[in-house]
């Protein structure tokens, strides 16, 4: 993967405003050269209109004497359009004096004498009175120039016209000289600002981009890095707050590492409390059946059957006692070679018969519908946790009799078992907090908060999901969905 190229805000901010002057700059530098250069062309024009209008008095003036015979015919003519023709200044290409019927009687070029030219005023609406003017391109050169063509008349009377053409390469080059001298003094404008732009940015932009990478570089246990405060402007007082706020963070980081040692040492003796309850609870429910069956024994004790029965029964409880004892002695709970699979009507006909003397007490009924040959992967012991603390709180709900049923079935991902009971049910309000840890709905001596609590854990353990349904007088259905396999 390449690396993603960046900017920083300082090279952000020097780069765009470098380039938002320089195309200002550029942009007035451009109009300025326009503006020059449309001036010097008008002061051209206006130029050859004072000369047209001079040169052609002169020549209508010798055109009239020499109608009246005082002067050589064409010699006065003659000197004044070859005194205009030498003249450099003027910067004139050609001159021309045409008669009326536009024919050249005197020329700056002899080889143009007595050729016809176009009608200059064509176009015109036979309006002759006023100077034309064009702007057209040499063929030869590729240079600019403007055309004059002015009529020779006086009070209606037409002698001809006078036609001269001035060359715009003197303009062409001033206006490129002025544009190369606005270049370069645009250029060092440019490298002027540059500069100014650039102690701005570290004046201005500086100091927010040591603080980012300050805050960039704190981490948890490292000794904070402060920015140094120059200055009593906003971007000094950022600075001073930011320096202030680190030294904050680090009192109270070390207020929380205070508090955080304080309540590891509370949460190991919280542990220690909770172990020691659920070990309690996990051998309180197979005592509960040890007595049941200790009174049984008492009425039925004369006969054998029924003795071995409940001898066999007594004996597993104390088996789970011992397991559940060992397991608290070995590593996270880890028993090896411990079966993953259990069979769910063995582990119910077990657990039903440690519950039997208490559902005879209550006068509850039992029904189960689980398939004998449905089993569930998980370690036996883990099954009868979770079916005798979901049962033990069906009973404890049904004090006055009821009927609690149990049954299971398996989809082609899931197992799901279901216990219901008639019992007085569970407000609606409490209902999401019965899995909290300490939490019970029974009364004071009655129970410890940690049996639903357990049950939760261990379905969890095993990728399974534990839901509670619950009506008030009607009774609690507590659905428990394991997966097919792991």
């Amino acid at each position: 993967m390449h690396p993603t190229f960046s900017l920083s805000l300082q090279r952000k901010f020097v780069l765009i405003a470098f380039i938002s002057v320089t195309c200002l700059t550029l942009a007035m530098g451009f109009f300025a050269a326009s503006k020059t250069k449309s001036a010097l062309f008008n002061a051209t024009k206006q130029k050859g209109e004072m000369l047209a209008q001079t040169v052609s008095a002169l020549i209508i003036n010798e055109l009239i004497y020499e109608q009246l015979g005082l002067v050589e015919e064409g010699g006065l003519i003659d000197n004044y359009v070859r005194e205009l023709s030498e003249r450099e200044e003027l910067e004139l290409r050609y001159v021309a004096v045409l008669d009326n019927k536009f024919h050249v009687i005197s020329h700056s070029d002899f080889s143009e004498f007595g050729k016809k030219y176009n009608n200059p005023f064509a176009g015109k609406q036979g309006n002759i009175e006023n100077i034309v003017i064009s702007k057209i391109n040499n063929t030869q050169d590729g240079s600019d120039e403007l055309k004059f063509a002015i009529p020779l008349s006086i009070e209606g009377k037409r002698w001809g016209a006078l036609l001269f053409a001035m060359s715009l390469e003197g303009v062409e080059k001033e206006a490129k000289n002025l544009l190369l001298q606005i270049m370069a003094l645009t250029g060092m404008a440019l490298l002027f600002l540059f500069i100014i732009i650039y102690f701005l940015s570290r004046r201005f932009i500086r100091p927010i981009i040591l603080m980012s990478q300050a805050m960039a570089e704190v981490e948890p246990g490292m000794v904070e890095k402060l920015i140094p405060v120059k200055g009593t402007d906003e971007l000094s007082q950022l600075a001073a707050s930011y320096n202030e706020m680190v030294k904050r963070i680090r009192q109270a980081n070390e207020k929380m590492k205070l508090t955080h040692e304080k309540l590891l040492h509370s949460e190991k003796l919280a542990t220690l409390g909770v172990l020691s309850s659920s070990v309690a609870h996990r051998i309180n429910n197979p005592l509960g059946g040890l007595f049941n069956c200790l009174k049984m024994l008492e009425r039925h004790g004369d006969d054998n059957d029924f003795r071995e029965k409940y001898l066999s029964l007594i004996e597993e409880g104390l088996d789970s006692i011992e397991e559940t004892v060992g397991q608290l002695l070995w590593t996270a709970g880890k028993r090896e070679g411990e079966a993953k699979i259990a069979s769910v009507s063995g582990i119910l006909d077990g657990v039903v018969t440690f519950l039997e003397y208490r559902l005879g007490k209550q006068n509850i009924q039992y029904t189960q519908a689980v398939a004998p040959d449905l089993h569930i992967p998980i370690a036996p012991h883990d099954l009868e946790e979770i079916f005798l603390n979901t049962m033990i709180n069906a009973i404890q709900a049904m004090e006055q009799g009821g009927l609690l049923e149990v049954s299971a079935e398996q989809t082609c991902t899931h197992i799901t078992v279901q216990i219901s009971d008639t019992g007085v049910g569970i407000p609606p309000e409490q209902v999401d907090k019965v899995f909290d840890l300490f939490y019970s709905t029974k009364k004071a001596g009655e129970g410890t908060g940690l049996g639903m609590w357990m049950t939760y854990e261990l379905v969890a353990k095993h990728k399974g999901t534990i839901e509670l349904a619950s009506e008030i007088g009607r009774g609690t259905t507590v659905t428990i969905t394991f997966p097919e396999t792991r």
